[in-house]
């Protein structure tokens, strides 16, 4: 929000109708078990929390920045937006394949979509609007800073 001139008291406007019938989805869609893990993306927006899932599960995770639904303007547009945008009321949802297309039923219409995968392989893995690499970093050494400044508090 600040990257875009929105400081102190110009906060993000949040769209009720559409979060909540986003949670109501949601909600079902854990009722019905089709929910491996849910991150939201408030403090560091997308990277910080794909980079937490990934610390969790263990496992490394691959983004396509060019994915991920924007509904600012075409200048606003831009990797470090996508990246760090700390706007209200969105998820980071990991299903595995299985679910994958009863989730998206359950979903409809609803705050969905598909940006990314899991990956055995543990790294963060983030390409940009324009196919470049944006990260690429090891999940151990991310984690490892991560833990190191928390230690030091």
């Amino acid at each position: 929000h600040a990257m875009q001139g929105g400081i102190g008291n110009n906060v993000p406007i949040v769209d009720a109708v559409s979060a909540y019938a986003c949670y109501q989805a949601y909600h079902e869609a854990v009722l019905q078990g089709l929910v491996t893990s849910c991150h939201d993306l408030s403090d560091g927006g997308l990277a910080v929390a794909a980079a937490e899932s990934a610390f969790a599960g263990g496992l490394g995770i691959a983004i396509d920045l060019s994915r991920v639904p924007w509904k600012g303007g075409e200048d606003g547009w831009r990797d470090e937006a996508l990246l760090f945008s700390e706007s209200a009321s969105r998820l980071l949802v990991t299903v595995s394949r299985k679910h994958a297309e009863a989730f998206e039923s359950v979903m409809g219409e609803n705050c969905l979509a598909r940006i990314g995968v899991v990956t055995v392989e543990p790294l963060l893995d983030i390409e940009g609007i324009g196919g470049n690499t944006v990260i690429k970093a090891d999940l151990a050494a991310l984690k490892e800073a991560w833990q190191s400044t928390l230690r030091e508090l």
